[in-house]
């Protein structure tokens, strides 16, 4: 039985190319740690405690982007609506009628 890790050889040209590209970032890095050049995250940029109180009043949900739109009219008489001018053959529903003769 062939072992798991021949099942996932990759072979190809795309192999050679990534292979000198990681190569080549190894490098890299090698060469800015030698030279001093590594950036090291600064200190300033530390995480820092915040209240929940603080956070959520800095998020209010107020504002135009915030207000709900209201319907014109609600679900359960729109829905009466179309159902009374399904049956009464309303002229809205004319293009309908039109087919059918």
């Amino acid at each position: 039985m062939p072992s798991p890790d021949a099942a996932a050889r990759h072979t190809g040209a795309g192999v050679a190319r990534r292979q000198a590209h990681h190569e080549r970032m190894r490098d890299e890095r090698a060469r800015e740690a030698a030279a001093g050049e590594a950036e090291l995250p600064p200190e300033d940029d530390a995480v820092e405690m915040a209240s929940a109180v603080h956070v959520l009043d800095s998020v209010r949900e107020v504002g135009p982007n915030y207000t709900l739109l209201r319907s014109k009219e609600t679900k359960a008489k729109r829905r009466k609506r179309k159902r009374e001018d399904a049956y009464t053959g309303s002229p809205q529903n004319s293009r309908h009628f039109a087919d059918l003769a």
